[in-house]
C-alpha cells in the first residue's frame, strides 16, 4: 500500500557474493540496503525496511528501476568497482544521526575507525556508545562504510551481516582487521 505524500522508493532483491541483499532507491538516490535479505519474504523484508525508515518512504517492489543501485552494489563486493556513482538518501534521520553516518562515510577504502574516533569527529568525544548504535541501524550498510568501524583496540565487534562479513569486506577493501 502506498501513500502519495511521501516519496517512493523502488526496491529489488539483489543477489551478490555475500548472499541476497533487499536494496531500495529512487534513481540514483539510495535509501536503504538491507543485508541478508530472504528472497522467499522479501516482501516481509520491505515492510521491515519501511519500519526502520519510519515510513518516510513507499517501498513497492520494481527490479527494473532499483536494478542500477543493486548493480553497483554487487559489482562493490565482487570487487570490480572500488566507488559508488549514486546518492544518499539520509533526509529522514535525526540530525545527530545523519552527522555520524556523513562522518562514516568519509572514511576512506582501505582504513578503519574506531567508534570513539567518529565520536571526537562529530564533536561528542562522550558519545561514543551514541555512534555504535548508529552504526547497529544505518540504513545504508556497505555505501555508508560501517563495517570500517571498529572497537577502539582495533577489534572487530558488531556489524548487521555478522563479523565474518565485516571481515570479508575489509580484507576486499584491503584494510587491517583483527
Amino acid at each position: 500500500m502506498t501513500d502519495r505524500t511521501r516519496p517512493v522508493a523502488w526496491y529489488t532483491c539483489a543477489e551478490t557474493a555475500l548472499g541476497p541483499m533487499l536494496v531500495a532507491g529512487n534513481g540514483r538516490r539510495l535509501v536503504a540496503v538491507k543485508l541478508s535479505a530472504n528472497p522467499r519474504r522479501i516482501e516481509r523484508d520491505a515492510e521491515e525496511v519501511q519500519r526502520e525508515l519510519h515510513g518516510a518512504f513507499d517501498l513497492v517492489r520494481d527490479d527494473a528501476k532499483a536494478a542500477p543501485l543493486a548493480r553497483q552494489i554487487a559489482d562493490y563486493i565482487d570487487g570490480t568497482r572500488t566507488t559508488f556513482d549514486l546518492e544518499v538518501d539520509l533526509s529522514w534521520v535525526t540530525p545527530f544521526r545523519r552527522e555520524v553516518l556523513l562522518e562514516t562515510a568519509c572514511v576512506p577504502r582501505g582504513e578503519v575507525a574506531s567508534y570513539a574516533e567518529i565520536a571526537r569527529r562529530v564533536g561528542r568525544p562522550r558519545a561514543f556508545r551514541a555512534v555504535g548504535n548508529t552504526m547497529r541501524t544505518n540504513p545504508i550498510p556497505i555505501v555508508i562504510p560501517c563495517h570500517r568501524i571498529v572497537g577502539s583496540d582495533g577489534a572487530l565487534t558488531g556489524f548487521g551481516g555478522g563479523l565474518a562479513m565485516k571481515r570479508r569486506l575489509l580484507a576486499l577493501e584491503g584494510a587491517p582487521a583483527r
